[in-house]
């Protein structure tokens, strides 16, 4: 029994992880991070697995799984939306490690989909807002008003003041 162990050890430091029989083979190959992985090839029946739970870090590697081996990518609060409607806006530290706790920040989407704190944004305004969704720049002087971009649709397809609960969630 002792004999076999010791061939058996022997074998897997021979062949380190991910080069298992001396091939090319690659774990990670058309996998996304956080994916199960093997280090051995699954046609090498001298390769060795070991018991550790094994998944794909970021950049391509069959490492050992721990909770927070792949970033998470914060959704994009602008997706689906036009210029000019409301949207949530998170500090970037929240993806920092640690994650900071600073507040959110109700926001509107700028013409490139980006959100803005605050929501002081520049958008084409829209003659009418008849179909149009809640938030998107409307003109509701007819081009004659001092800030025309102070006006939004509102839900009920009216063009109205600008204010952060115009549009609820």
């Amino acid at each position: 029994m002792r004999a076999r162990l010791a061939l058996l050890t022997l074998l897997a430091a021979a062949a380190g992880p991910g080069q298992c029989g001396g091939s090319s083979y690659d774990p990670c190959d058309g996998k996304a991070c956080g994916d199960a992985c093997r280090v051995c090839p699954p046609d090498d029946a001298r390769c060795a697995e070991t018991a550790v739970v094994k998944a794909c870090d970021p950049v391509g590697r069959c490492v050992a799984w721990v909770a927070d081996l792949c970033p998470i990518e914060p959704p994009d609060p602008c997706a689906g939306k036009v210029c000019g409607q409301t949207c949530v806006w998170d500090p970037p530290c929240r993806q920092a490690t640690p994650p900071c706790m600073a507040p959110s920040a109700l926001g509107r989407c700028d013409a490139a989909g980006q959100c803005i704190p605050g929501g002081a944004v520049t958008c084409q305004p829209v003659a009418d807002c008849a179909g149009q969704p809640c938030g998107v720049t409307c003109d509701l002087c007819g081009g004659m008003c001092m800030h025309p971009y102070a006006t939004a649709c509102d839900g009920s397809g009216q063009c109205v003041p600008w204010s952060f609960d115009l549009c609820p969630p």
